[in-house]
């Protein structure tokens, strides 16, 4: 670890406190500032959005007044809709006594019309100088008229003070009942404003509101309106001054701009076409552009924005402040006001503090900094002194230390610091007598340790090198007794007597198997070796497997084997299998071996979790059996150490329950146990496990081989082992199928026989004398040719390292001594593609012992006398009486033996009778 000096550990906290404060300081202040711009903008733009709905409530409700004057005129008789002159005066006596009043419509259904219109925007102003040649102010009134004798021409001129026309500007060729403003009002009995059209006179766009007005037949007469032209609103957002650098426009929910602040035009100008609308997203001003483009994507219809709403843009790297509000009224009018404010407006004196406050900071730290060192100098330098002092004494320099400690101690006026020298002296002088004495004392325990450490040292390597001795001693002739007997039992037509014997002989070498395994894995778990292989298995099966495996033996001593699975337990679940496969073996074996009536139960459940992702199952095995005294319970779980029970049964090594309890403890639980003496013990555990994914494991393993399936080449195959039975068992299971094999006894005559003959695959012992496997092997490889050969090791060896310097040497793969004869199949398929033909010709799965597959063709096999014997025990329900014909079928029948056993655990004798009535002779 990195050391750090005493100057560093004072200083720095004192800097970073002081920097810290103010830094946060700063911040806090420049977040305030930030906040409070953050409402003022806010409150700046609801002031302008106020003063535009202002502006806009007093322009549109004007034309909603003079509209609704109109019609009351009319229906009070006193506008004579069909006398020219008096629309004309009543018109001009409305719009000259209204400043707001903008644009004035009256039409009939014959084409005739009166108008007058208002000039306010100074681009409308410019154009209609342009065609007058006058000098016109803001305010300026022309009148409109198209008559009968001049149909279809609309004649614009100035007037006097009575409103009469007195100089023609221009004409212009016009139907009214074609243009907007009339079509938009035709056939409405109600006031509503029209869809924004653009003037035809003048480059402007306009919204007029406008009604149909009928006679007592319900004829149309005339068309009243009253326009607005939009320039004139956007002089207005022009004026309004609310930021340095703000912008207000105001749109329509389709996204077109109606009128904005900026120099920008609200419409698109196609010279001789009139003006088409311009979209907010299309507009050359960048924050227009930006805000209605933000609106659009957090929107997409712009109708949805019902109330007010404040947003952030961002624009070339500035934040934008914006509030959109929405503006409708009863007549059908829907618009949404903008304003826009940047906040560089009101950011630039926050700035400016901010630059301040990290001056401070920098300040600050420079003052705290050189304070700072000359405090810790002071502070640090008796120290200092001290910690020489120490190392000097630290490396037996004694002598130095009288001298330095009166400078110390008198040169320092720290009371804490003076203290600390003085019991720090005293502490030396005290150190220094006691070392003196125990120095001898530490030299002489020491050498007795070395020699102690070399004792364990040769015991423990002694220890190791007997287990791998005694595991490869054993495993060799355990090869040869389980091979053999396999051998037996797959010849056919041999005596009973014979096959009885060949079984108790595979029995018994595989149960000294298991004593081996146990002392091999009690030793592993001493030396912490051990460790989980987890897999995704079918929790059913493994229980299935179990069950049947020991319910004869629990039928054979009178007793009753029940397996209680709860209702939701998993059926996949990933955790070892093989090892919690051992511990439920070894306690149920041992609930069945020491309980003489009764019953032996195993329970399995399983809980969801509610607030966690950890699952456990729970396993309980009761019996009924002798039962365990209190004083034996607390060494139940040491090793080689057993029951009054185990030591009259004189079986078993006293190694079971402590690799059970081991593995469960491996596998994230742990075992306890309950017991009276005869009443019987109970043993529970729980495991974590995680729910696993569904298996497909193929059971050709389980089916017996019976020869090479046809049109399949010889193949050669060449067994090496120091040991000739090793070799004659390979030579008697493969010969017999259509195999060529030859045998080696060590690896000079494998290499040999190899290069003339070229065998396809070599099992090879990695043991033997003259040339091991291991040089035979990295010969065999080494060569251009070797690649073809496919080397399967063959070792005695229990050690998971071995493993690895097989696979280092070059072999293909690895099978431990003893072997199944399965191994050998297996393995010669996995590398030479070998198919054989078996017992069965279709594959079987778990479900296939299921007693539904049992037809009568499977009893043929069985003599008559048998097949009586069965049905007068199935017509009495004799359990123990089928169960002793069961024990009569041929152990190469495993699938008729499980299936009955199965049957008859259920009590379904009218199914056996069933099964094997067609049989019987008459």
């Amino acid at each position: 670890m990195r050391q750090i000096p005493l100057k560093l550990v004072l200083i720095i906290p004192f800097v970073l406190q002081v920097v810290g404060a103010v830094g946060l300081v700063g911040y806090l202040s420049y977040r305030s500032g930030q906040n409070a711009v953050k409402n003022l903008a806010h409150q700046v733009m609801n002031q302008a959005n106020g003063r535009i709905r202002d502006r806009l409530d007093l322009v549109m409700q004007e034309q909603q007044k003079a509209l609704a004057f109109n019609i009351q005129s009319i229906e009070q008789g006193i506008l004579k809709i069909n006398n020219p002159e008096t629309i004309r005066q009543h018109l001009w006596q409305q719009i000259n006594s209204s400043p707001f009043l903008v644009n004035s419509y009256i039409a009939n259904e014959q084409g005739e019309e009166v108008n007058y219109v208002r000039f306010f925007s100074p681009e409308v102003i410019k154009q209609a100088e342009k065609l007058t040649g006058e000098t016109l102010q803001p305010g300026t009134i022309t009148l409109g008229t198209i008559t009968l004798s001049h149909p279809n021409q609309r004649v614009y001129s100035l007037v006097d003070r009575q409103g009469r026309a007195r100089k023609t500007i221009y004409t212009m060729p016009v139907d009214p009942r074609t243009t907007p403003w009339y079509l938009a009002a035709k056939n409405r009995t109600h006031p509503s404003w029209s869809p924004i059209f653009p003037y035809r006179a003048i480059p402007s766009l306009a919204i007029s509101m406008g009604i149909s007005i009928y006679d007592a037949e319900q004829r149309r007469q005339i068309i009243l309106a009253n326009a607005v032209a939009l320039s004139d609103l956007g002089t207005f957002l022009k004026q309004l001054d609310f930021s340095p650098s703000g912008q207000a426009f105001i749109l329509e929910p389709s996204g077109d701009l109606v009128a904005t602040s900026t120099a920008e035009l609200p419409f698109i100008r196609q010279p001789p076409k009139p003006p088409t609308r311009l979209a907010a997203t299309q507009s050359q001003d960048p924050v227009t552009q930006a805000i209605a483009a933000q609106l659009k994507q957090d929107y997409g219809n712009l109708a949805k924005i019902g109330t007010k709403t404040f947003l952030t843009v961002s624009l070339d790297h500035k934040k934008l402040l914006a509030k959109v509000e929405p503006y409708q009224d009863k007549y059908g009018l829907n618009w949404l006001l903008v304003t826009v404010i940047p906040e560089s407006d009101f950011m630039e004196e926050i700035n400016t503090n901010t630059q301040i406050t990290i001056l401070l900071c920098f300040f600050i730290f420079i003052f705290a900094a050189g304070f700072g060192l000359v405090t810790t100098h002071w502070i640090t330098k008796p120290i200092k002194q001290l910690s020489q002092t120490s190392q000097a004494i630290a490396q037996g320099e004694w002598q130095t230390e009288n001298n330095q400690s009166n400078q110390i101690i008198n040169s320092q006026t720290i009371t804490e610091i003076r203290t600390f020298a003085n019991s720090f002296y005293s502490m030396a002088n005290q150190l220094k007598i006691m070392f003196d004495s125990l120095e001898n004392r530490v030299e002489q325990r020491t050498a007795e340790l070395v020699i102690e450490k070399k004792k364990v040292e040769i015991a423990n390597q002694a220890k190791s090198s007997f287990i791998a001795n005694m595991s490869h001693e054993l495993r060799s002739p355990l090869n040869a007794i389980i091979g053999f007997s396999q051998l037996i039992l797959r010849t056919k037509n041999l005596p009973k007597e014979q096959y009885e014997i060949a079984g108790i002989i595979q029995k018994s070498g595989e149960y000294l198997l298991t004593l081996i395994n146990n002392i091999l894995d009690f030793s592993k778990i001493e030396a912490g070796k051990t460790i989980l292989n987890q897999k995704d298995f079918d929790l059913d099966q493994l229980l299935d497997n179990l069950e049947d495996m020991l319910y004869l033996r629990a039928f054979d001593a009178g007793l009753e084997l029940i397996f209680d699975r709860g209702d939701n337990l998993p059926r996949y679940i990933y955790t070892d299998e093989i090892k919690l496969r051992q511990i439920l073996l070894n306690l149920l074996s041992n609930a069945i071996k020491f309980t003489q009536k009764g019953e032996v139960i195993l329970r399995v459940r399983y809980d969801p979790p509610l607030l966690t992702e950890n699952h456990f199952l729970q396993f309980t095995v009761k019996d009924t059996g002798k039962g365990i005294s209190q004083e034996e319970l607390s060494k139940l779980f040491e090793a080689f150490l057993q029951t009054e029970s185990g030591k009259e049964s004189q079986e078993g090594t006293g190694l079971g329950l402590v690799i059970s309890r081991q593995f469960v403890q491996l596998m994230g639980g742990d075992i306890a146990v309950k017991s009276e003496l005869n009443q019987g013990t109970t043993f529970d555990f729980s495991i974590q496990i995680k729910l696993g994914k569904e298996t497909q494991e193929s059971n050709k393993s389980t089916q017996r081989v019976l020869a090479l399936a046809p049109d399949q080449p010889i193949y050669k195959i060449l067994a090496v082992d120091d040991k000739p039975i090793n070799c004659q068992l390979l030579v008697k299971l493969l010969t017999p199928l259509g195999f060529e094999v030859k045998e080696a006894a060590n690896g000079e005559e494998a290499i040999a026989i190899w290069e003339a003959w070229e065998p396809h695959l070599i099992f090879m012992d990695m043991r033997m004398p003259v040339m091991d496997g291991y040089e035979a092997t990295k010969y065999i490889k080494a060569q251009v040719k070797g690649s073809a050969t496919a080397v399967v090791a063959l070792t005695a060896s229990v050690l998971e390292e071995e493993k690895v310097i097989v696979f280092s040497a070059g072999c293909d793969d690895f099978i431990r001594k003893p072997f199944k004869e399965n191994m050998i199949f297996e393995a010669l398929t996995k590398h030479l593609g070998v198919t054989y033909i078996y017992e069965q010709n279709q594959e079987q799965d778990h479900s296939s012992l299921e007693t539904a597959k049992l037809s009568t063709k499977n009893f043929e096999i069985m003599p008559q006398q048998w097949l009586r014997q069965l049905s007068e025990a199935a017509l009495e329900a004799n359990t123990k009486e089928v169960i002793t014909l069961i024990g009569e079928i041929s152990s190469t029948e495993i699938f008729l033996t499980q299936s009955l056993t199965k049957l008859v655990r259920k009590f379904e004798f009218e199914q056996i009778l069933d099964l094997i009535n067609p049989l019987l002779e008459d």
